[in-house]
């Protein structure tokens, strides 16, 4: 009788162990609610950021990719944090978002070439309840 007591208990491990879910930073459980920071890609094209509206939360890192051969940089022009990148042809541009609000993002070398950046709060994590014990 004791060895099948182990025995049940050992398959009830196993299967509890089994429909664990591991999330990757960043990823979307399965209940729709955010692990954690992403990181998100802009392509920096010739004349053109894609996409050119974005929305992210705060602590997401935005990474300017430039996919084009002529020169640009990532200014902003208005919003509640100023950044600004170097001016490149070719490489990357990262910035970590701390400060929520909309960002006007323009390349400076090339009128019309804008994108909007809207950086939510951070999303609360999702209730827990606590089981509470029969009467």
């Amino acid at each position: 009788m004791r060895a099948f007591r182990r025995i049940a208990v050992a398959g009830l491990l196993a299967t509890a162990l089994g429909t664990l879910v591991v999330v990757p930073v960043g990823a979307q459980a399965p209940d729709g609610a955010v692990s954690g920071p992403k990181k998100v890609k802009v392509k920096v094209g010739d004349n053109y950021f894609k996409p050119k509206k974005l929305t992210v939360f705060v602590g997401d890192k935005v990474v300017w990719k430039w996919v084009g051969t002529a020169i640009h940089d990532v200014v902003v022009e208005e919003g509640p944090k100023k950044f600004k990148s170097k001016k490149f042809a070719r490489g990357k541009f990262k910035r970590t978002l701390k400060e929520p609000g909309i960002y006007e993002i323009v390349c400076t070398l090339h009128p019309g070439m804008d994108m909007t950046l809207t950086v939510e709060p951070a999303p609360l994590p999702p209730p827990t309840t606590i089981p509470t014990a029969a009467p």
